[in-house]
């Protein structure tokens, strides 16, 4: 018996094959990351970690603990990475002080690049045994019957020490500064924004002040979240949405600076619908 159905019978099973698979693997079984390293990242989420580090680093100037932070991200050069981030923010128009933050990163890897201990022999000159003309190596006589045994010594010839190549000075480590104090705290209604927390906070000196970690918890739950993440807005700003009804509690400064009793308000549209409201805190070293 003859089959009229053709080669098109075998493209159709092909194509609903190819959709099946995909509903499995899209919809139903999903691959899901868990514990992923942050070198599998996505580019703009390493973008945002590399900011982190850099921000971080300014506030602290740990720079070991920066360097270990960014080799967790694979890039092969970490220094041309921050760089060629600046240059990416500085062509899309961002602040100054953002793109600085990457570049003094990038300028202290690459005038502290990774070195050996001290006790690499690699550290000592050539010549470290070398002796002075003018010096002998302590001769002992023989000793002579009857006699005391004397050591004879180079007269006023300065003993010979161990010569090593100095090591570059590290940076001293900046201290936190004094505890933020909150100066305002204000409401407002943004339809577009419900419950949303804005915090912005400045150092002594009125400036932004990026990668000051900030911890916020309510009943069952906490979560921690960096100033500095979102430079379009301003450098020491940092947000976190707040759900109705509950109460938080926001702490920095190590916990030395503690708001309470931060709640979302009431707002409503002018068609009557009602949705959370917006807290917004400032903050200042003295």
């Amino acid at each position: 018996m003859n089959d009229s159905r053709g080669p098109w019978f075998l493209l159709t099973g092909l194509i609903v094959g190819l959709a099946i698979g995909l509903l499995i693997s899209w919809v139903v079984l999903p691959v899901e990351f868990i514990d992923t390293t942050p070198e599998t990242l996505r580019a703009d989420f390493k973008d945002e970690y590399r900011y982190l580090i850099a921000n971080a680093y300014a506030v602290s100037g740990n720079l070991e603990r920066a360097r270990a932070r960014l080799n967790l991200l694979g890039d092969p050069d970490s220094s041309a990475a921050l760089r060629e981030q600046a240059g990416r923010l500085l062509s899309a128009g961002a602040s100054e002080a953002s793109v600085n933050v990457l570049e003094g990163l990038a300028e202290a890897l690459t005038a502290q690049p990774g070195a050996p201990e001290s006790s690499d022999s690699s550290e000592v000159t050539p010549a470290v045994l070398a002796l002075s003309p003018t010096t002998e190596a302590f001769p002992q006589t023989s000793p002579t019957p009857g006699l005391p045994t004397a050591t004879s010594r180079p007269s006023q010839t300065p003993t010979p020490f161990l010569t090593s190549t100095p090591r570059p000075t590290r940076t001293p480590t900046p201290t936190q500064g004094a505890a933020f104090v909150l100066v305002t705290q204000s409401t407002f209604c943004r339809d577009s924004q419900p419950g949303l927390l804005r915090v912005f906070l400045r150092n002594a000196g009125g400036q932004p002040a990026p990668g000051i970690e900030l911890i916020i918890t309510w009943p069952g739950g906490q979560d921690n979240f960096f100033s500095g993440l979102k430079p379009e807005i301003d450098n020491g700003y940092a947000d976190f949405v707040m759900q109705d009804g509950i109460e938080y509690i926001l702490s920095l400064s190590n916990g030395s600076t503690r708001i309470t009793g931060i709640s979302p308000g009431s707002c409503g549209t002018e068609s009557g619908d009602a949705y959370p409201g917006g807290v917004e805190l400032i903050f200042e070293q003295p």
